[in-house]
């Protein structure tokens, strides 16, 4: 991704990949991109955000937001430029991207926001709140996701975007809920500490 002509004296900004998600629970598909994010270079840092109230549904996740923070942070722990933040969950109303942007551009005026998004999220951009002031506080990195595939898309902003090639895992948070209340193996598709929040508060059942 660009970042413009560096002089001797000055250092890259930090580019900080902004992964927003319900994170109901976090799976391995999750901490799978993100480790490959990183280790390609896409970005520097990664900061996990839970959302409150998705833009596009008309309620929030089931489970609380301390116990979806709780389960970020466990899944997160250990893992280097990994980070977690509560900031849509502290903020009343749908969880628009702009306002979380604007936000981190004030409080972290040394990083260079990327925003994390899959290819179907990408192809629909154009349709969300605020939409050209998003791509202008942020670059945005796409994973392929949905079906739709990344030659595809064709976006209608003038955005910095780059395509990220990370292993794309079959799994979901919604799959990984139905198996709890089925009764049907789940612990082989989130971290182990995940699986242990799970447990410990019955959730999904």
């Amino acid at each position: 991704m660009a970042t413009g002509n560096v002089g001797p004296d000055e250092e890259s900004p930090v580019r900080l990949g902004v992964f927003g998600g319900t994170f109901d629970p976090p799976h391995v598909g999750h901490v799978t991109l993100t480790r490959e994010l990183r280790e390609s270079g896409a970005v520097d840092e990664i900061l996990w955000i839970p959302v409150a109230i998705p833009p596009h549904k008309p309620s929030g996740p089931r489970t609380s937001p301390e116990l979806r923070m709780e389960m970020v942070r466990a899944a997160i722990d250990g893992r280097a430029n990994q980070s977690a933040s509560n900031i849509e969950l502290l903020r009343e109303g749908p969880s628009y991207t702009v306002d979380t942007l604007r936000a981190l551009r004030s409080e972290h005026p040394e990083a260079a926001p990327v925003l994390i998004m899959g290819s179907d999220q990408f192809a629909e951009l154009a349709e969300w709140h605020e939409a050209e002031e998003v791509v202008q506080l942020a670059d945005v990195c796409v994973l392929p996701r949905g079906g739709v595939e990344l030659a595809s898309v064709r976006p209608r902003l003038s955005v910095v975007w780059c395509a990220a090639d990370v292993a794309s895992i079959d799994v979901s948070s919604s799959g990984i809920r139905k198996r709890v209340r089925e009764g049907r193996p789940y612990r082989h598709l989130v971290p182990e500490a995940v699986a242990e929040i799970i447990e410990r508060e019955d959730l999904y059942g």
